[in-house]
C-alpha cells in the first residue's frame, strides 16, 4: 500500500518521526539556550551582592564603609568592591576588597599626609612609597591605625570576612574592575 505521492505508508510515518525527533531536539536546544540566558541574568543580579554576604550583611557592611569614608576624612570618590567577591570566584578563606577610587589630586595629597608618618630612610617609607609610586595604592594600614581601628569598628562587624580597604589613584595599576558600587 502507498501512502500520499506514491511513498509507501511505512515512510511516511519514518518520515514523520524523523521530524518529530528534529523538532523536539530544537525545542530542547531553544530551553537549554533560554536556561542559560536566565541563569546569566540570574548571576548578574546576585553580583549585586558579593558572594558569601546576605542582602542584610551587605546594606549594613556599604553603610559602613560609606560612615568609614565620612569619619575618616577620607576625599569624594567611588567607593567600591571588587575582587574576587565581586567576581564570583572566591574561596571561603577570602577577603572582601573595598577601594575608593580618586583623582591624582587628591591621591597624593592622601599619599603626603600618609607618608608623614613614616620617618624618612625606614623600610616602612620605602614599602609605602612603592605601593603609591608602582601601584597607586594607600593601604588600611598606609592611613594609619587610626583609620584601622575605625575600619574595624564599622566595616568589619559586619562580615565573616576580612576586610581589605584601599584608596586606589583613578587610572593607576588597581583601578580595573569588575566594581560594585557602596551606595
Amino acid at each position: 500500500m502507498s501512502g500520499r505521492h506514491g511513498v509507501p505508508g511505512g515512510a511516511t510515518s519514518a518520515a514523520r518521526g524523523i521530524i518529530a525527533r528534529a523538532a523536539r531536539s530544537m525545542m530542547h536546544q531553544a530551553d537549554e539556550v533560554a536556561g542559560e540566558a536566565a541563569e546569566s541574568a540570574a548571576a548578574r543580579t546576585a553580583r549585586r551582592i558579593p558572594q558569601g554576604f546576605t542582602e542584610r550583611q551587605w546594606t549594613r557592611f556599604a553603610r559602613g564603609a560609606r560612615q568609614t569614608q565620612r569619619q575618616a576624612g577620607l576625599p569624594d570618590g567611588d567607593l567600591v568592591a571588587h575582587g574576587s567577591r565581586v567576581c564570583g570566584s572566591a574561596r571561603t578563606d577570602s577577603d572582601i576588597d573595598v577601594a575608593l577610587i580618586v583623582d591624582d589630586d587628591a591621591f597624593f595629597d592622601l599619599a603626603e599626609r600618609s607618608l608623614a608618618r613614616a620617618p624618612a630612610g625606614t623600610r616602612l617609607r620605602r614599602t609605602m612609597l612603592r605601593r603609591i609610586n608602582e601601584n597607586g595604592q594607600l593601604a588600611s594600614f598606609d592611613l594609619g591605625t587610626d583609620f584601622t581601628a575605625l575600619r574595624r569598628q564599622l566595616m568589619d562587624v559586619h562580615v565573616p570576612h576580612k576586610v581589605q580597604f584601599s584608596v586606589l589613584r583613578r587610572g593607576g595599576k588597581f583601578d580595573n574592575g569588575p566594581f560594585l558600587p557602596l551606595d
